[in-house]
């Protein structure tokens, strides 16, 4: 299935592409140039695949927590794509999308990202025999407070650590959108707290 996943929720900008035969895939460290660079690197990757946005058949887009800025970037680019061309528009979980790599293993996984200020956006799992069961759904938390407060078992997945498996997000993004116009960011915090 061709699929486009793609989440600015970060100071990374992650895209994924494939079509029947090959994959495009870019993990790009920004400083709140994700807008900056979003198009020119899906112009890149269609061309590279030798496509075109509505050969594509499903979309799954990253719907935060993260940066208010990064969120509006990347979730109106994929309601633009998909209300333009119908394509299917899925959503996820950018704390998902972030600690990928790690949900086929088992643990309790923490995956956080910057909010700035101290601050994380945060989220507990854990994974036993490919169930993942929420201990703590995402929250807009002191940085400090929460990192001192998890078990030594817990795995912490931060910016240093992140893994993407776009295998595993294609799997979990089964949220599909039915009213895009109406399709929010999970913004945690007003873009000023």
């Amino acid at each position: 299935m061709k699929t486009m996943i793609l989440d600015t929720s970060s100071n990374y900008l992650y895209l994924y592409l494939n079509n029947d035969e090959k994959k495009y895939e870019i993990i790009l460290e920004g400083k709140n140039n994700h807008s900056e660079n979003l198009i020119p690197l899906i112009e890149k990757g269609l061309k590279e695949l030798k496509m075109e946005v509505m050969d594509l058949d499903r979309i799954i887009c990253g719907i935060g927590p993260g940066s208010y800025t990064g969120l509006r970037v990347g979730v109106t680019v994929c309601k633009i794509f998909a209300w333009t061309t119908k394509i299917p528009l899925y959503t996820i979980n950018s704390l998902d999308i972030l600690g990928s790599g790690y949900l086929k293993n088992n643990g309790i996984y923490a995956i956080c990202n910057s909010a700035k200020k101290d601050y994380l956006y945060a989220k507990i799992i854990k994974v036993a025999n490919g169930k993942i069961t929420i201990k703590q759904d995402d929250s807009f938390v002191n940085e400090e407070e929460f990192l001192n407060s998890l078990d030594s078992n817990i795995t912490v997945v931060n910016e240093k650590s992140f893994l993407f498996d776009n295998e595993m997000i294609m799997k979990m993004a089964t949220n599909k959108v039915n009213d895009i116009h109406n399709l929010v960011p999970n913004y945690l915090r007003k873009a000023n707290s």
